[in-house]
């Protein structure tokens, strides 16, 4: 019964993001309501609102952001494991394989509906300051859950201070990172390119947080 319950769940919240991504990309994301979406999937209002509490989150169950990602990799990080060494060598293979972008050329390989959603998600971020003012809000909350996983990881020496500034340092990176790899993408560079100019280029960027902060997740003592 119970997995039954949950197919029919889950039946559901696919059924009203994917309402909701069609009539966004239809209307505007500013133009349509939490009732009008409700009624054309077919459900309650208060449905739409227990799968999706805030209104942007029926764009992020198409698209969870690069920031949530990046923060569940330093969450699950040994403590053992230097942060900026990690960073450096996993982040630019994470961004190497962003989905192409709207403005992405057609002539190339076929498109599955995934990535063709993810494109009208993009779109749909684009067109609409209010949702990108949304998802800025979002991030910052996502500087808040950063700063207390690297608090939590050397309380010793590492402040609440610290940690916030810490933690927005990393985060300005991925954005960065973000436009870096989108921009290569755009000139139809491959993977591995795009990992390799990331290396460089955003390598710098994380030598600073090395040399700031020295090794986060080892087990240095404070200075006297």
């Amino acid at each position: 019964m119970r997995s039954r319950h949950e197919r029919r769940r889950r039946q559901t919240r696919e059924r009203i993001a994917n309402t909701a991504l069609a009539l966004f990309s239809e209307r505007g994301y500013d133009a349509v309501t939490i009732a009008e979406i409700a009624e054309a999937a077919d459900v309650a209002k208060q449905t739409v609102v227990n799968h999706f509490p805030a209104k942007e989150d029926l764009l992020l169950a198409w698209h969870r952001p690069v920031e949530a990602d990046v923060i569940d990799m330093i969450d699950q990080l040994p403590l053992g494991v230097s942060l900026p060494e990690f960073l450096k060598e996993e982040l630019p293979r994470l961004f190497a394989h962003l989905p192409e972008t709207p403005e992405a050329p057609d002539g190339g390989d076929p498109r599955t509906a995934g990535d063709e959603r993810l494109a009208s998600v993009f779109t749909v971020i684009q067109n609409s300051p209010a949702l990108q003012d949304a998802l800025r809000l979002r991030g910052s909350r996502y500087q808040d859950d950063l700063a207390a996983i690297l608090s939590d990881r050397v309380p010793a020496h590492l402040g609440p201070v610290a940690a916030r500034a810490i933690a927005a340092f990393i985060l300005t990176t991925v954005t960065a990172m973000i436009a870096e790899a989108a921009r290569l993408q755009s000139e139809g560079r491959l993977p591995e390119q795009i990992t390799a100019a990331l290396n460089g280029t955003v390598g710098r960027a994380l030598d600073i947080l090395h040399t700031g902060i020295g090794d986060v997740g080892g087990s240095a003592a404070p200075p006297e």
